[in-house]
């Protein structure tokens, strides 16, 4: 690293294994389009997390949308959210014709378990772990199945950790949802996948994706679908980036523990249980000034960071839905700094980042 050279807040980890990859699946004569490889990948992963049948979709907000409808959520359906989640989250549920319900979130940043017990008349939920932190996630799965609430896991942030109970994230409730987009720690480029271990929720996601085609290359339906494939060649570099999956969650925990450096006043580095993978290294200030502060000392030293997701209710379009307190996420998204965190970042740039930090001062 060079003295100005600029530290992305992420950055996708593609090698040289990975291009070839891709360049010999491209001279392999396939036809390029959804076929062996992406069933591959699907199998790849859905080994991995311990479920049964897996979906390729083009990303994770279709990932959502589709879990949603398969799983028979219909218009007017009331689904479970955290207040603090990326917003395709709760888009996706606007998408498929069902009314969010935002829920607050806990220190951690994930959903209120105990807030969401005082929600009344819900048809679903969704958890997000989000950051890879899992938290109360089995003891909400356990909470959806007593009272026969369908549970859909956003866990497009959390590919490799796990939940209390030893599960990994991806085989929670009774779908889940992964995204491979470039600051993902495997990526497609773009790309997503649904997981179910239920056959008819499988069938139903096929279905709607592949225009409810009654059979392969025969143009009779049998009723709504849509295309939402991916490609061979986006599989053949997904299978690649697993390949070094194993190597990237190691990477991912030593980041974390390099930035345990920080020791400021000021801030604080999050933490992680041993079985959660950090995807960023966020950040928390005492004050939203402070944020705002370390945040322009950090640019003016050629490092990119990013701020929290601001809180749904927080968002113009989406105020009028709010219907319970949602004030500690309302507060703590303005005082979040999201720090680099891409998959090869190097110590050498994390001792620059942790030396600004600990000088903080006024």
């Amino acid at each position: 690293m060079s003295k100005n050279q600029k530290i992305n807040q992420v950055q996708p980890l593609v090698t040289k294994n990975d291009a070839k990859a891709v360049y010999d699946y491209l001279l392999s004569g396939g036809w390029v389009t959804e076929h062996r490889v992406t069933k591959d990948f699907e199998d790849k992963i859905k080994e991995f997390v311990n479920r049964k049948h897996a979906v390729a979709v083009p990303n994770g907000t279709i990932a959502i949308y589709l879990a949603l409808l398969a799983s028979g959520v219909k218009k007017g359906d009331r689904v479970a959210v955290p207040n603090i989640t990326m917003i395709a989250t709760v888009n996706a549920i606007i998408w498929a014709g069902a009314t969010p319900v935002l829920i607050d979130v806990e220190k951690d940043l994930t959903m209120s378990f105990e807030k969401l017990t005082y929600t009344t008349k819900l048809k679903a939920v969704i958890f997000v772990p989000l950051n890879g932190r899992t938290s109360n996630g089995a003891e909400i799965e356990l909470w959806c199945k007593e009272k026969n609430i369908i549970l859909i896991e956003d866990s497009a942030h959390a590919l490799g950790s796990k939940y209390s109970n030893g599960k990994f994230c991806g085989n929670l409730g009774d779908l889940s949802v992964f995204s491979f987009t470039p600051h993902k720690i495997i990526t497609t480029g773009q790309g997503g996948m649904v997981l179910t271990n239920n056959k008819k929720f499988e069938k139903e996601l096929i279905k709607i994706k592949t225009f409810n085609r009654r059979k392969d290359k025969i143009d009779w339906h049998d009723g709504f679908g849509l295309n939402f494939k991916i490609t061979d060649m986006q599989s053949a570099l997904g299978l690649s980036q697993f390949s070094s999956l194993n190597k990237r969650i190691k990477h991912k925990r030593k980041i974390h523990s390099l930035f345990q450096k920080v020791k400021s006043d000021y801030f604080k580095i999050g933490s992680f249980l041993n079985h959660e993978v950090p995807w960023f290294i966020d950040l928390t200030s005492n004050t939203k000034k402070d944020l705002n502060k370390l945040k322009g000392l950090l640019s003016k030293n050629n490092i990119e960071t990013r701020t929290s997701y601001p809180a749904l209710s927080k968002q113009k379009y989406l105020r009028d839905i709010s219907n319970q307190d949602l004030s500690y996420s309302e507060k703590i998204h303005e005082k979040i700094l999201w720090l680099p965190s891409s998959s090869d970042l190097d110590e050498k740039s994390i001792t620059k980042i942790v030396k600004i930090i600990n000088n903080f001062g006024y």
